[in-house]
């Protein structure tokens, strides 16, 4: 028994049997470790479907756009509670998704495709096709406009003035065939019962010639609007009023405005109240001659806006006709001499009371000495006799209730002796 311990060969042959019996009993484990995994696994195989998940397309989109895409779909996962536990609420990487890669543009039927699930889970995508459409991507540049809405509902009197808005333009991005329909790009503005100016932002969107909604990119996606809001305006005359006298001698002739009409805002029913805008006086006892002035417009009572801050003024004068009498003017006899003799028996004493009319201010400066009644008695015989006064007044006066005849007795110094 020493000898065979000791021999090598014998040694080598009862390693190789041990590791053949533990190779056997190995594999034998692991056989039996396979069929039980199996058995649990059909045990405990379940399924779980998750409604609504988000479709992932994939396509060169700076070429293409895709339209007409499902927003979603049902995948049912099938495989043991905890790797779809673990799919779902752990890795939380599997991705539903179609893939249109090196496709043309056009209508496509596409298979929805699924994947980062752990192995051993298995999906099934409900609907497993897809149509969508794959467009070809262009851009343009466009004008755009600005639509009021309500306008019918303004209060009484108010309306819109002209209407500022920018951009004037946006570039459009989309579907070439969706681009080549747009009409018209618009941003509204409601208006209804506004009664001031209206700043605000409003979205822009595309239409077609029939009014539907185009879906497109538009860049920038809102404008800037100031809509101006006007209130109710009334034109009225100008009525100035006067207050104080003119000096003595003046007579007013005519008070006129530049401009001759002013434009009121206001509410209707402050307007109903002005047929004439009263609100301007001139102190007519600081008026001595034609004068023009400018005078602020003030804002009445209820209204809101004067279409003008200030007018000028006319105010035409003129002279009136006075009368003065000048007592006791002395008539003067023309061609007596030392050989004929005139007497003034009417007048008594041949003085004159003298009315004059004129203007104040030429009867003013007007003196007693400047009013002369001349007798002519010249031509005139011994005896009693009738002659018509020659007044000499200034120019621009007349003379006004004023003696024009007088009654001489002449005599001649024969008649004397």
């Amino acid at each position: 028994m020493d000898k065979l311990l000791s021999s090598s060969w014998f040694v080598k042959i009862i390693a190789f049997l041990l590791a053949l019996m533990m190779y056997t009993i190995v594999t034998m484990e692991t056989k039996e470790e396979a069929a039980n995994r199996s058995f649990w696994t059909k045990m405990y195989t379940e399924s779980e479907t998750i409604q609504n998940v988000e479709i992932k397309p994939y396509f060169d989109e700076e070429k293409y756009i895709l339209t007409d895409l499902p927003s979603s779909v049902d995948v049912t996962l099938t495989g043991s509670s905890r790797l779809i536990t673990k799919a779902i609420k752990v890795d939380k990487e599997f991705e539903v998704y179609i893939d249109l890669t090196n496709m043309e543009p056009g209508d496509k039927q596409v298979k929805v495709k699924v994947r980062g699930l752990p192995e051993g889970v298995k999906a099934k995508v409900n609907p497993e096709f897809v149509d969508v459409t794959l467009h070809k991507q262009a851009s343009k540049e466009l004008s755009v406009n600005v639509d009021l809405k309500n306008t019918k509902k303004l209060p009484e009197g108010y309306t819109v003035g002209d209407v500022e808005f920018s951009p004037k333009s946006v570039k459009v991005s989309g579907a070439e065939g969706m681009i080549n329909q747009i009409s018209f790009i618009t941003g509204f503005v409601d208006v209804g019962n506004a009664q001031e100016t209206i700043q605000t932002k409003v979205p822009l969107r595309a239409y077609n010639q029939q009014g539907d909604l185009i879906d497109v990119l538009i860049t920038p996606e809102v404008m800037d609007v100031t809509v101006p809001i006007k209130k109710p305006k009334k034109t009225v005359p100008i009525s100035i009023s006067t207050t104080g006298d003119l000096a003595e001698g003046l007579t007013l002739t005519s008070i006129t405005s530049d401009p001759k009409e002013v434009t009121l805002s206001g509410t209707t029913t402050a307007l109903d109240k002005y047929e004439s805008y009263k609100e301007i006086s001139i102190d007519l006892s600081r008026i001595k001659q034609d004068t023009n002035f400018t005078v602020e417009v003030p804002v009445p009572d209820g209204i809101d806006a004067v279409s003008v801050k200030e007018v000028t003024v006319s105010v035409n004068v003129e002279e009136e006709n006075i009368t003065r009498t000048f007592k006791d003017v002395p008539l003067t006899l023309l061609g007596i001499d030392n050989e004929k003799k005139a007497t003034i028996l009417d007048p008594a004493d041949g003085v004159v009371d003298v009315t004059v009319r004129g203007k104040k201010s030429t009867l003013d400066a007007l003196k007693q000495s400047d009013l002369q009644g001349i007798v002519d008695v010249s031509k005139l015989e011994e005896g009693k006799h009738e002659v018509k006064i020659d007044w000499k007044n200034p120019a621009d006066i007349d003379l006004t209730d004023t003696v024009q005849e007088a009654s001489v007795e002449i005599q001649t110094e024969t008649s004397s002796q």
